[in-house]
Formats: C-alpha cells, structure tokens, sequence
C-alpha cells in the first residue's frame, strides 16, 4: 500500500474507515493537497492498513 491520506469516520469512539470511489479519492487528496502541509505524527500509529476491497473476492 502507498503512502497515501486516507478518511475515517468516528462514532461512539470507534473509527472506522471511509470507502470512496476513484473520483472521489481524487478529490479528497486534491483537497488535502490544498490543506498542506499537514503534520503527520509518525511514532504514535493506529494500526495496520487493510484493503477491505481484496477481501470481497
């Protein structure tokens, strides 16, 4: 997986991740291009990325 932003939604405490289409994810990444730089904390991570989409094959 690419180092890439990536969107969450948050309810009752738990995040849970956001799926976009392309063209969306598109645009979200234009729009957090615009928000740059963004402070990324690196020594403090959630977790593993998982490509939920490679499951549902």
């Amino acid at each position: 997986m690419k180092d890439q932003p990536v969107l969450f939604y948050c309810k009752d405490g738990v995040l849970y991740p956001v799926a976009l289409t392309e063209e969306q994810q598109n645009l979200f990444v234009l729009t957090v291009t615009l928000l740059s730089p963004l402070t990324v904390v690196f020594d403090q991570p959630q977790g593993s990325a998982v490509n939920l989409l490679d499951r549902s094959k």
